[in-house]
């Protein structure tokens, strides 16, 4: 435990707080460091500092590599990254974030390497994605099994996995990367605050058929986090209309919703009405059509503002990544994950004594399952959750998201399962035959990972947006496109220039237009 300890100590000091006790964690990193082939299911709640874990066992790998070299953080979105990067910089200095366009580095090489799903399984499918043009000239491999070996010498933590398993486009992926490593025996980690038992189920059945040492952890009430967390008076309402109706002036408001449209709608009626109770520096908008740098001078905003009064608005972006406490939290109805993930900012630090969530029940549900939304609020009634216990919402998480691996595998393609399994598992399949594979996947209209989202330039940066949401920006002539020779004119033209952007042609998106420094691209 000597490495736990020295992790918690650095952290303390980094982050200037009075570390309490994580039996969990504890237990955690004595299973992961005494088995010699673990799979561990850690479900504790949002806000419990889950990450300490991947720190302290980064630190034992440097002093006792016997049972992993390194350990490889793997998340579902960039927006979590930023914070894991800047906190291991600080506390540790051991650190390399590897996603797409951010970093020079081809192997998983420093003890604690933080990147995202979609790179990691590029890299395990021995696809480095900065080198496609050269492997694809036939000039090189880009380092194929030199980047696939970094990892299969590592510990691997999927973080945040729930967003892995229900989003469709990432799911096939995800499954064939599971399947690979656990037939390679790599150790394995899963993290999250809403598994349910069918995603366990799932997990089980790699863990079992490859001789995994299988558990899973969750805080029991005896927990201290669990104890002070149970004396915080949280509720929960349930209300129709106007979101902006709900807030409350004087305290530290987030009002979530499921849409960016929806979101600046709500933001220009909150700082154009004189009545709303805050001042306009005060009223903050946040949503993933921001560039990197404007949503993180939004966040240290935020952070400065600390415990005085404030209205967030803002979207899914702010569920996972962006660390605040808010008093009132009025949030679109949503699935159940999501809603935790919502409320687990309520009273979220330690001096915290009280929270109120409004879950809107007229808003519109897309763009998810209105079936899964529906269920959630049927199962939901005022005082039946607390967002960071744990053992009052796992039945409902089950109830949404299923009781067997069926609700996980009616996501997966098989046959593209199939595919990617061979790339990664088949020796002979090199950079230059996954590549080419791609290609010809993509070609048909078949999605790897995240549908065809598109990189839009906006100055010498980048924002993820969705064919859909090119085919109006070009519409409204706002964005101009290189390298393709026919207009956009239906969304099929849009997936035209998506398909081609995923092939590695050169294609670039820019946005001519005024970016606005308070909204974004909305």
């Amino acid at each position: 435990m000597r490495a736990y300890r020295e992790a918690v100590r650095r952290l303390a000091e980094a982050k200037g707080f009075v570390p309490e006790r994580r039996p969990l964690l504890e237990e955690a990193f004595d299973f992961l460091t005494s088995s010699p082939q673990p799979f561990l299911v850690l479900n504790a709640p949002t806000g419990y500092g889950k990450t300490l874990l991947s720190f302290a066992l980064a630190l034992r790998s440097l002093t006792d590599a016997s049972l992993f070299d390194r350990v490889i953080h793997v998340l579902p979105m960039r927006s979590i990254i930023e914070d894991i990067q800047r906190t291991a910089e600080e506390a540790f200095g051991f650190s390399r974030t590897k996603m797409m366009g951010s970093s020079g580095e081809f192997m998983h090489l420093f003890p604690l390497n933080v990147t995202t799903a979609d790179t990691f399984t590029w890299d395990l499918m021995k696809l480095n994605t900065k080198k496609r043009h050269r492997v694809k000239a036939g000039r090189e491999f880009g380092y194929d099994y030199l980047t696939q070996a970094s990892i299969l010498t590592s510990l691997i933590i999927f973080d945040e996995a729930h967003f892995l398993l229900e989003d469709e486009s990432m799911a096939t992926a995800f499954d064939a990367v599971v399947n690979f490593l656990t037939s390679q025996g790599v150790p394995i980690v899963v993290m999250t605050a809403t598994l349910s038992e069918g995603h366990r189920k799932f997990f089980r059945r790699y863990a079992g058929k490859y001789g995994y040492d299988f558990k899973v952890l969750s805080p029991n009430e005896e927990d201290p986090f669990v104890k002070r967390e149970l004396e915080k008076d949280i509720s929960i309402e349930f209300e129709r209309g106007d979101p902006l109706m709900f807030i409350k002036p004087g305290k530290r408001n987030a009002l979530i919703v499921n849409t960016v449209d929806r979101a600046v709608e709500l933001y220009d009626r909150a700082v154009s009405d004189p009545d709303i109770g805050f001042e306009r520096d005060r009223i903050l908008l946040i949503h993933g059509r921001m560039t990197p740098s404007h949503k993180k001078s939004i966040i240290g905003r935020l952070q400065r503002l600390g415990k005085d009064d404030f209205l967030l608005i803002g979207t899914q972006a702010v569920e996972a990544g962006v660390d605040f406490s808010a008093d009132v939290m009025v949030t679109d109805r949503a699935p159940i994950n999501s809603l935790l993930q919502r409320f687990g900012r309520l009273a979220r630090h330690a001096g915290d004594r009280t929270g109120k969530a409004v879950v809107i029940t007229d808003a519109p549900a897309g763009p998810y399952p209105l079936e899964k939304v529906e269920k959630t609020l049927g199962l939901i009634t005022e005082g039946s959750i607390h967002p960071r216990v744990p053992s009052t919402y796992e039945e409902i998480v089950t109830a949404v998201h299923g009781s067997s691996p069926s609700s996980v595998n009616r996501l997966i393609n098989k046959g593209l399962k199939g595919k990617l399994l061979g790339l990664m598992s088949d020796p002979s399949k090199r950079a230059i035959h996954v590549l080419g594979e791609v290609e010809r996947l993509v070609a048909n209209g078949t999605p790897i990972m995240r549908d065809f989202l598109v990189p839009l330039s906006v100055g010498d940066e980048t924002v993820l947006i969705s064919p859909k949401k090119l085919l109006e920006l070009y519409s409204g002539g706002l964005v101009k496109v290189k390298g393709v020779k026919f207009e956009i004119k239906t969304l099929k033209d849009a997936y035209r220039v998506a398909k081609a952007v995923a092939l590695d042609e050169n294609v670039e998106i820019v946005f001519t237009g005024d970016y606005d420094p308070e909204r974004g691209i909305a």
